[in-house]
């Protein structure tokens, strides 16, 4: 579970046991690019639907440059974190993408669907919150289709805004504290 080498500014504060609305608990990390093979065992083996709600295409990214930007973060401006069982197998990616040319930053999550109704999203949104702050990111931006409920529920339980539609998708939005 735990990283066999990090990146510089890998941030290991954030490493974590974390536990769930049904007392399981999951280890949640910062990514790092070892994690590449993971990431493409998710899209290979994951579910269609969750794919299409994560990237609005019925196709995951494949090409190599493409996942390895999933798993190369800066730790700052793009962070991503890992939800993994007491096995070590991953549950959840939770990531938030930003620069230094803006104080917004755009979120995500994803869930094995095995895991869904257990609270590892609202975790792992939360979980970015104190690292995007000290980053200087004062807004988390979401993007979802309007048929996900469930990605809806989460983010106003957490206090984003009331969704705008636009061009097919809602946009909600938090101001970080």
């Amino acid at each position: 579970m735990y990283p066999e080498t990090t990146p510089p500014g890998y941030p290991e504060e954030l490493e974590t046991w974390r536990t769930l609305d049904d007392g399981s608990k999951v280890f949640v990390r910062p990514i790092v690019p070892d994690d590449e093979a993971r990431v493409l065992n998710a899209m290979e083996f994951g579910d269609g639907e969750s794919i299409r709600r994560r990237f609005f295409s019925a196709a995951p990214p494949d090409h190599p440059r493409q996942v390895r930007y999933l798993v190369e973060v800066d730790y700052r401006w793009r962070l991503a974190l890992l939800a993994m069982d007491a096995s070590g197998d991953s549950v959840a990616l939770s990531r938030y993408e930003g620069s230094e040319n803006s104080s917004r930053a755009e979120v995500a999550v994803v869930v094995d669907p095995t895991w869904r109704r257990r609270g590892v999203a609202s975790r792992l949104l939360r979980s970015l919150e104190p690292p995007g702050i000290s980053a200087g990111i004062e807004e988390f931006i979401a993007l979802y289709q309007p048929d996900n409920r469930a990605i809806a529920d989460v983010l106003a339980e957490l206090g984003y805004g009331d969704g705008v539609l636009d061009d097919g998708l809602v946009q909600v939005s938090k101001t970080l504290q």
